[in-house]
């Protein structure tokens, strides 16, 4: 059975805009992934990966919630990829008023949570619980 996809043209131009300021911030060519792949782009300096970033844009500011949540499979795909590869895995998040990146290879408490407003049983699911104060702000 196959997944819905709720991604809209309007969230992948927000991921674009997050990816530019990345490439100023970090100098490197963010590079877009496939739609179903572990991450949403790889951070390319001189040819080479140097990390994996998965995204997030949110419509609140920074210090609203003391918290910010991830799926604790994307965590999960980080700790392996980096096993792979060595390579950081980033976690990128766009606020109203800030943008801040975790490494996703920290431990974090997991809990159980996730969307309710699309009546999807999927979007429940084990997720990572990260301190807002342990991002790094751009």
């Amino acid at each position: 059975m196959n997944r819905p996809v709720y991604e809209s043209e309007q969230d992948l131009f927000r991921e674009r805009q997050l990816a530019v300021k990345a490439e100023r911030a970090w100098r490197c060519q963010m590079v877009k992934q496939s739609k179903f792949n572990q991450f949403d782009y790889a951070a390319v300096r001189d040819c080479r990966v140097v990390a994996f970033i998965e995204m997030r844009n949110r419509s609140t500011p920074f210090e609203k919630y003391p918290t910010m949540i991830l799926s604790a499979n994307k965590m999960q795909a980080a700790q392996s990829m980096h096993l792979a590869t060595g390579l950081p895995c980033l976690f990128l998040v766009q606020w109203t008023d800030a943008t801040g990146f975790v490494s996703m290879l920290n431990q974090y408490p997991v809990i159980m949570g996730g969307r309710t407003d699309r009546n999807d049983p999927a979007d429940i699911e084990a997720l990572s619980s990260i301190p807002i104060g342990d991002f790094t702000l751009l």
